[in-house]
């Protein structure tokens, strides 16, 4: 069926200029372009909270040096963000895509 859009037979010839896409990168935003989150561990609470690479790196790794200095956070885990998957950036697309349909919602 043509499409009147394409040549014939070529809309799906991944060389044609309209079939590439060149990706154009924004700054994530769940990890503020950083690509990790650092949390720090309380160890009187038992919990872990979200804090800077900055902070991160000046807490102490363990508890025993923790008590030693009389410090309450410890180094907790570092993950890579969940949305940019650690690279700091995210496909302007894939971004944009996430807010399909948001439009069709009723208030």
């Amino acid at each position: 069926m043509e499409s009147g859009y394409y040549p014939a037979g070529s809309q799906f010839d991944s060389n044609a200029p309209w079939n590439q896409h060149t990706p154009s990168y924004i700054k994530c935003e769940a990890c503020d372009g950083k690509g990790y989150h650092w949390h720090a561990y309380d160890i009187k609470n038992d919990s872990e909270v979200e804090c800077t690479r900055e902070a991160w790196l000046c807490l102490p790794e363990t508890e025993e040096e923790a008590i030693i200095l009389g410090q309450r956070y410890i180094q907790g885990d570092v993950e890579a963000c969940e949305a940019c998957e650690g690279k700091s950036e995210i496909d302007e697309d894939v971004y944009w895509s996430d807010y399909e349909g948001i439009d069709d919602y009723d208030d």
